[in-house]
């Protein structure tokens, strides 16, 4: 199982206004290559909102120098490549992905991608919320939020503890016991990645102990 872990930081409320983005690779059951990137918006949506840069600490001065998404994608794709897609919330970190892509007229690759903000609902029952920090304490698994490269790799950790937690060892089988439905992109269009309503068998308490 090859998952690439992904996770988007925007300048400004406008989706498509990437400015950093982190991945995590997974390969046979753990993390083997992290990466992370600066990215100045485009020249439309370079706006840094005070708000935006409360949450992640990026302003205007720290991309002036860094390439623009277009660039960056030539490194990214490969990675895509034979892979799942995961992300915590994923509708929002795919759809900063279709609107970069669109800006810079590029085809969408050709991916399945899994949320493990949903796989959490469905996989430990009781927190508070399903907020990738709520999760992570849960976890256990420390990190610096709102950094991407953190949060990709913390949503790694995510997914690794889900497929644990199943005692399964692919995303199909997760995605099937938790009731999702992958989402997809390919060429031209997407499908959202959704869940069943019904409650699936499994569910563990908040209050059962994870090991490590």
């Amino acid at each position: 199982m090859r998952a690439v872990c992904i996770d988007f930081e925007t300048a400004n409320g406008f989706i498509g206004s990437a400015c950093s983005v982190g991945i995590a690779v997974i390969d046979e059951g753990k993390i083997i290559d992290t990466k992370y990137w600066l990215i100045k918006p485009h020249i439309e949506y370079s706006y840094f909102d005070p708000f935006n840069v409360m949450i992640h600490g990026i302003k205007e001065k720290d991309v002036k120098d860094a390439p623009e998404f277009d660039v960056i994608y030539a490194e990214l794709k490969p990675f895509f490549e034979n892979a799942y897609v995961i992300a915590h919330n994923a509708s929002f970190d795919m759809s900063v992905l279709r609107h970069v892509l669109d800006l810079y007229d590029i085809p969408y690759p050709e991916v399945e991608y899994l949320c493990t903000y949903k796989t959490a609902l469905k996989t430990w029952s009781g927190l508070d919320n399903y907020k990738l920090d709520t999760v992570c304490k849960f976890i256990k698994h420390e990190f610096v939020h709102h950094n991407a490269l953190e949060d990709a790799t913390a949503c790694g950790n995510v997914l690794l503890s889900a497929l644990s937690e199943g005692g399964v060892s692919s995303i199909k089988e997760l995605a099937s016991l938790v009731g999702m439905r992958l989402g997809k992109l390919y060429a031209g269009g997407y499908k959202p990645c959704s869940i069943s309503k019904k409650k699936v068998k499994g569910l563990i308490s908040k209050d059962t102990t994870i090991a490590g």
